[in-house]
């Protein structure tokens, strides 16, 4: 009994002491008092943590999870879904901060999966939320945050299942310290297809499909077959309508063709076509002069073709149109050059010369000689000319006696044959004649008949002269021989 009461006033000593020495230290207040639990309670019942936010952390946001917003039928701590009507997704996002933002406001934009199985429609969802009371809870209560709101539409074919929707929040702290936070909610599709569902089986009433009326270019006839350029040319265009239903009207068609080489001859290049029927066809003509300078080779005709069909329907259609333009060949040959006068047995050679005049090339050119006693080594070949050249070509010619009538040398007359082709291969022959006299190999000079009546004693006393001449001076000769030997004689006789 003395020991329990030893300890009882020890314990009571000892609580004394404690109370003194609180007292003095002046912090014993009826808070302090209270057990460790009740403090633990009401520290948790303040700002978070209980203690004093640390000014230099930075800025964090929060999804609040204890209220429920306008829009929202539950709040995100009890399972909070975006509420999907009439094709659209209505998604609340409310966010506490933990510290001021600057201008108390933040940039929320969503980030959608644009794949074809997506269900939402693509579009660019972001906007600036700023910090507002609000009421919560059904007008239970307020709440300062952040409100974020979309109203996300979606495609009329979406298939049901859960999809993602990133929400990306940016901000800036009053230490300028730029804050940016990325939140995923996701959206639940009931309404739409059923993604295992099998394909159905039921006929499918298709519309009727409606087709545009084409109109095209069937073919052209030319008012000539050879189109050389510096004439004039004429063309028939048939157009055709290919629908087998459609009637097209008020047709406009303009034909188009390179101004520089081609001159319009007609009133104009546009003609007016009130109706084709449904499989028609439809001649328009135009008139042109061709160019004289134009270069050979193809050109185009442009076709354009507006018109209407039954319905009111506007449509546009073009076709082309080849022409071929050819320049005329206008070459020159001068004459054969060969001597005037042959003798049988001689080998001469023969020339030609050829002058293009025109605008394209000749191709192939070579001649070929043909005349009575005369046998060419062969044909000349020249070769191709371009345009504004000349050429030169030769071959030797061996000359015989004449083979037809009855005279075997006399003159002769024969041709040379000039043969060429275009750039298109079309051969053309041109023929010039030329003369020559072949005569016998004893002949020194070419004799000309002349008349002999009374030349006979002419000759005859030009005969005689001569013989007169050469006796007389046979008969002088032999004076002088004979005095000669009387002047020897005397003089041996005198000695």
């Amino acid at each position: 009994m003395k020991i329990r009461r030893k300890i009882a006033v020890l314990i009571m000593a000892w609580i004394g002491i404690l109370l003194v020495l609180l007292c003095s230290a002046g912090k014993v207040s009826a808070a302090d008092l209270q057990p460790v639990s009740s403090q633990t309670s009401t520290q948790s019942s303040d700002s978070g943590s209980g203690q004093e936010p640390d000014k230099n952390a930075a800025a964090k946001l929060v999804i609040d999870n204890e209220n429920c917003y306008e829009g929202m039928d539950r709040t995100y701590s009890q399972g909070y879904v975006p509420k999907v009507e009439a094709g659209t997704v209505c998604l609340v996002v409310p966010l506490l901060c933990n510290k001021e933002l600057q201008e108390n406001h933040i940039r929320a934009a969503l980030n959608l999966d644009n794949s074809q199985l997506s269900p939402f429609v693509s579009k660019n969802y972001e906007k600036t939320i700023s910090l507002r009371t609000v009421p919560v809870n059904n007008g239970g209560g307020k709440a300062e945050s952040y409100v974020v709101s979309f109203d996300l539409e979606l495609k009329p074919d979406r298939y049901n299942g859960s999809y993602p929707v990133m929400l990306t929040v940016q901000g800036t702290d009053m230490n300028g310290r730029e804050l940016q936070q990325d939140f995923t909610i996701y959206v639940n599709i009931t309404d739409g297809k059923d993604p295992n569902a099998e394909p159905s089986t039921e006929a499918v009433t298709e519309e009727p499909v409606t087709y545009v009326p084409k109109v095209m270019v069937e073919s052209v006839h030319f008012s000539q077959e050879v189109i050389q350029a510096g004439e004039d040319v004429t063309a028939d265009i048939t157009l055709v309508n290919t629908s087998q239903s459609e009637t097209i009207r008020n047709m406009t068609v303009t034909v188009n063709a390179q101004e520089q080489f081609f001159t319009l001859l007609s009133e104009s290049d546009s003609i007016y076509v009130d109706a084709i029927p449904a499989g028609g066809q439809k001649v328009i003509r135009v008139a042109y002069q061709i160019n004289g300078a134009a270069p050979q080779g193809q050109y185009n005709l442009d076709v354009s073709m507006n018109y209407a069909d039954t319905k009111g329907g506007s449509y546009s259609e073009s076709g082309r149109v080849k022409v071929n333009i050819v320049q005329p060949m206008r070459m020159e040959f001068d004459p054969l050059s060969i001597p005037d006068t042959l003798q049988v047995a001689d080998v001469v050679e023969a020339h030609v010369q050829v002058m293009n005049l025109g605008k394209s090339k000749a191709y192939n050119v070579w001649a070929e000689i043909k005349a009575d006693g005369l046998r060419p080594e062969g044909s000349i070949f020249i070769g191709d000319v371009e345009p504004g050249s000349m050429e030169t070509g030769s071959t030797s010619v061996s000359v015989s006696s004449l083979s037809q009538g009855t005279a075997l040398y006399g003159g002769t007359e024969g041709t040379v044959t000039f043969y060429y082709e275009d750039e298109a291969g079309k051969e053309y022959e041109e023929t010039a004649e030329f003369y020559t006299t072949i005569q016998s190999p004893f002949s020194g000079q070419p004799q000309e008949p002349e008349d002999q009546t009374g030349q006979w004693w002419i000759i005859m006393a030009v005969i005689a002269g001569v013989l007169c001449i050469f006796a007389g001076c046979i008969v002088v000769r032999r004076i002088r021989i004979g005095k000669r030997q009387e002047d020897e004689r005397k003089d041996e006789v005198v000695e």
